[in-house]
């Protein structure tokens, strides 16, 4: 019988792929109500599919589920396009990465947001050492920064399946748990995007990475330089919570 507790809630954020659908079903097992978060921006194409995850998901377990798709273009484009020429000087062609940077602050920015609006005190991700090299919210050092600022309001934030890349791939735990048709969904360019939404702004990042790799000093180089910009530019992330709490 599951140990759960009855009056917890979480929320996930949640794209829809194997990482962040994975992370919802082990949520399902701790909770017992599990609010998916879904974000949008100008930028992403096909989110609606992230519905069609939910809706597998709320197949397996009918009535678990909470799914909200948020806007955040308008808070997306504050943060990316504040102090754009300095930060395009200062750190060059890691600019490139900071379009993944805006984006991904909105989404705990607004995972906060909504906690707090909702009394829950638990957040989960889908974040993993998969693109750990230089994806902004998913390198380690960069995530502690991202856990203490969860704690400042009191809400506790964990990485259930960070781990997962390594050993036990997130796709096919799916499929041994009846939640895709195949076990190798992140091989399967078509099928990997049925279930979620895709980023217009990853080639040019994909394509920058590719040429970090080449740099001396990376990853290190890198996600020391992704760090400080997160640590210039929290202050004004958490003034963007305050004024919407």
């Amino acid at each position: 019988m599951q140990n759960l507790n009855k009056s917890s809630q979480a929320c996930v954020l949640f794209s829809g792929g194997s990482d962040s659908s994975l992370t919802a079903y082990l949520s399902a097992q701790e909770f017992v109500k599990v609010h998916l978060l879904t974000y949008k921006q100008f930028g992403q194409l096909n989110i609606e599919n992230s519905k069609i995850s939910f809706n597998v998901l709320d197949q397996k377990m009918p009535g678990k589920f909470i799914h909200e798709i948020i806007d955040i273009s308008n808070m997306f484009l504050k943060i990316y396009n504040r102090n754009y020429l300095r930060n395009l000087f200062k750190y060059k062609t890691l600019q490139m990465q900071f379009p993944c940077f805006a984006c991904q602050s909105c989404f705990h920015i607004n995972t906060i947001i909504y906690c707090k609006k909702n009394t829950i005190t638990e957040v989960r991700d889908g974040a993993n050492t998969e693109y750990e090299e230089a994806s902004p919210m998913q390198i380690e050092i960069v995530r502690k920064e991202i856990k203490g600022l969860y704690r400042e309001y009191g809400i506790n934030h964990a990485s259930p399946v960070y781990h997962e890349y390594e050993t036990n791939r997130s796709d096919f735990q799916l499929y041994k748990l009846g939640l895709r048709p195949k076990p190798n969904i992140k091989d399967d360019r078509d099928l990997y995007r049925a279930y979620q939404g895709y980023c217009r702004f990853m080639p040019g990042s994909t394509l920058f990475l590719e040429y970090w790799k080449k740099c001396n000093g990376f990853p290190t180089k890198v996600q020391q330089g992704i760090l400080k910009h997160w640590l210039e530019e929290v202050d004004f992330l958490r003034g963007l919570i305050d004024a919407n709490i």
